[in-house]
Parts: structure tokens; C-alpha cells; sequence
């Protein structure tokens, strides 16, 4: 089971500048070099909901697989404004612990589903046996090892 740990948000604005021109995984082009962009804060486009979103980092590989190739360590901004449709990842609360899986139905029963093919999904078959805590609309990797942990410290709710 992948395990959630909610993380504090700090809701000031995150400014980074924003790159005009797409960037192509080829060979850049030498006319490109001059452009610049505005400023953009990542707080508008993580947190459209702010008073009702929270980060939460993942902690194991249930969800690594495609297509969210969620690993071990990501960080997820969970909406829980949002209303979960099938289909979406969710953070739920299964037997008092936090998951994070895609919700589904499959006939009249919903499902939680992991992405790696390795884990077994859960059906919920009572309304009390898995509360959803909200949707998965962005994540978060590093691909330096490291400097997101350092930034980023968990506590337990």
C-alpha cells in the first residue's frame, strides 16, 4: 500500500519565470536564446483551491506504473474541493490509514487501483470502509536527489 504523509503549504506566492517558447526534447533552436517570459506563481496553478488543498508526499511504489508514474517520494497537490470522478487519483483513508489510488467503478462497486500491476486493488463494498480525501491534480518529482527532501519536511496530522 502507498502511504500519504500531509504536508503545511507555505500560501505565499512561488514566482518563476515562465518560458515562452515550449522546450523541445530535440535540439534547441539558437533563436530562442533572447526570449523571456513573464513571471508565473506556481501557488494559482498547484492550489486553484487554496483554503482546500494540501500536499501530501508519497511513500512507496503502488502507484508508480503507468499512467501516473507516481514514485516514491513525490509530492502530490490533493483538491478536496474537487469531487472525485472515476478515473481520478485519490488520497483515501482506508482502515485509518492514508492511500493514494485511482478511483474506479467496475459495475456497482468502486475500486481503488493501483498503477503497478505488482499490488492488488481494494473494492469498496461499505460507504464507512474508505473515505477519499480529496483528487491528485498535480505531482511533484526530483529528479536531483535530495534538495526536495531537504525543503520539504512531513509531520503526521
Amino acid at each position: 500500500m502507498c502511504i500519504v504523509d500531509i504536508l503545511d503549504i507555505a500560501r505565499h506566492p512561488v514566482w518563476l519565470i515562465e518560458c515562452e517558447t515550449p522546450v523541445p526534447a530535440g535540439f534547441p533552436s539558437p533563436a530562442d536564446n533572447s526570449r523571456t517570459g513573464e513571471r508565473i506563481d506556481l501557488n494559482t496553478i498547484l492550489l486553484p483551491h487554496p483554503d482546500c488543498t494540501y500536499l501530501a508526499r508519497v511513500k512507496g511504489h503502488s502507484m508508480d506504473g503507468p499512467p501516473s508514474h507516481i514514485p516514491d517520494g513525490a509530492l502530490m497537490a490533493v483538491d478536496c474541493a474537487l469531487k472525485p470522478q472515476p478515473g481520478n487519483v485519490v488520497v483515501a483513508a482506508v482502515e485509518g490509514e492514508f492511500t493514494v489510488k485511482r478511483l474506479e467503478k467496475r459495475g456497482q462497486f468502486y475500486w481503488l487501483v493501483p498503477d503497478n500491476p505488482h499490488y492488488d486493488p481494494l473494492q469498496i463494498t461499505a460507504p464507512d470502509q474508505a473515505q477519499i480525501w480529496g483528487v491528485v491534480t498535480h505531482v511533484i518529482t526530483e529528479l536531483i536527489n535530495g534538495k526536495l527532501q531537504d525543503h520539504v519536511r512531513s509531520r503526521r496530522l
